[in-house]
């Protein structure tokens, strides 16, 4: 099975079986470069500032792709959290309103809604297991229900949602979708009109780094949402504007975006998108396919070891994270990496995750070394 993504392509992956695409992705060679053009274009006065925003213009246009949106919905945040945060600003709340979350949420996903308990918003944190059936969301969803809040895969568990079917569910209330695709972006399709907003951090799948988050907002189904901030950045520059008492917030992605975006974090990524484009299909089968195929062997592999995995058999409620519980999650991440092996620990579980540089034989090589230490 060969990989779409050439390994060449990355710094330092030679002696290792890098698995760990869910924590902290592997750096692209070419970023040095990326950085490298950022800081001369930086020390170019306007003309390479004039290249910043023709680079955040690239930027964003790659991630509408990514998304099937368009680029005047997308703006880029510090963080997944700064969107999630934005989105439930949002609301014209009421006391008795409710949020539908799962309990095994990722702590930003979760925590975004929990403080709004001191406005009288209740936050329904569902799930008997880790990975919660559709039907116990659907089950905590009533005529109160403001917003449905998932990740579009598990942190914890490596299990996907379905987004039409909770798009319907949401709209059976006329409830906002709001969705963490930072487990989902990069390596399974994101359909971006189904959601109201979508959320997720660089670093991860998509092969950035730190600083910059994307947030999208579907200009159909939430037209009206507005920044709870204001900056230089986000307002209409007027010829009379220091003369002012009011602003007008400009009317594209830029108005959730009060200062400078985050423009050496965006040299990277579209860097990365670039690059990846240049070898594979974000969008298309390529990595989706070699990702599924190859997580579905590892899901296997772990299995036949008699480890409890968590995450779902079926390949469409399944991305890039392979995951078994554990108690011993440190201590096996530990043993793995002092192996070559990569991966992540922590929350009682350990998570190997498959990308697109990844192939047979690194799954072969974490499978021989869990064996060794699961006899051990």
């Amino acid at each position: 099975m060969t990989a779409p993504i050439p390994k060449s392509l990355f710094v330092a992956l030679e002696h290792v079986a890098h698995l760990a695409a869910g924590g902290e992705a592997p750096v692209l060679r070419s970023h040095v470069d990326a950085a490298a053009r950022f800081l001369f274009d930086k020390g170019a006065g306007m003309p390479g500032r004039d290249r910043f925003f023709v680079v955040v213009q690239q930027a964003r246009e790659r991630l509408a792709g990514l998304l099937g949106g368009r680029a005047d919905e997308v703006s880029f945040l510090a963080h997944a959290s700064e969107g999630l945060f934005v989105a439930s600003e949002g609301i014209d709340w009421r006391p008795g309103d409710n949020v539908v979350v799962e309990q095994s949420e990722y702590p930003s996903v979760l925590q975004a809604w929990q403080r709004l308990r001191a406005r009288g918003i209740e936050v329904r944190s569902v799930g008997e297991t880790p990975v919660v059936p559709h039907a116990e969301l659907a089950a905590a969803v009533d005529g109160r229900t403001r917003v449905v809040a998932v990740s579009h895969v598990s942190y914890l568990t490596g299990a996907r949602h379905d987004l039409a079917a909770l798009r319907r569910l949401a709209d059976r209330v006329g409830a906002r979708l709001v969705v963490d695709a930072s487990h989902a972006l990069g390596v399974v399709p994101v359909d971006g009109p189904l959601c109201d907003v979508v959320v997720s951090c660089c670093y991860k799948w998509l092969f950035g780094v730190h600083g910059a988050g994307v947030f999208y907002v579907n200009g159909q189904r939430w037209p009206g949402l507005q920044p709870p901030w204001v900056g230089w950045h986000s307002a209409e520059r007027e010829e009379d504007w220091r003369r002012r008492t009011a602003y007008r917030l400009r009317v594209g992605p830029e108005r959730f975006e009060a200062g400078n975006p985050p423009f050496l974090s965006l040299y990277v990524l579209e860097n990365a998108r670039r690059s990846i484009a240049d070898v594979a299909t974000a969008t298309g089968p390529a990595i989706e396919a070699h990702v599924l195929a190859l997580g579905g062997e590892l899901r296997q592999g772990l299995v036949k070891l008699g480890l409890p995995v968590l995450t779902p058999e079926a390949a469409e409620f399944r991305a890039g994270n392979i995951v078994f519980a554990t108690d011993r999650s440190e201590e096996l991440e530990e043993r793995l990496r002092a192996a070559g092996v990569l991966t992540w620990s922590g929350d009682g579980r350990l998570r190997i995750s498959v990308h697109g540089y990844n192939d047979e034989g690194d799954v072969a090589r974490v499978l021989d070394t869990l064996a060794r230490l699961h006899a051990a």
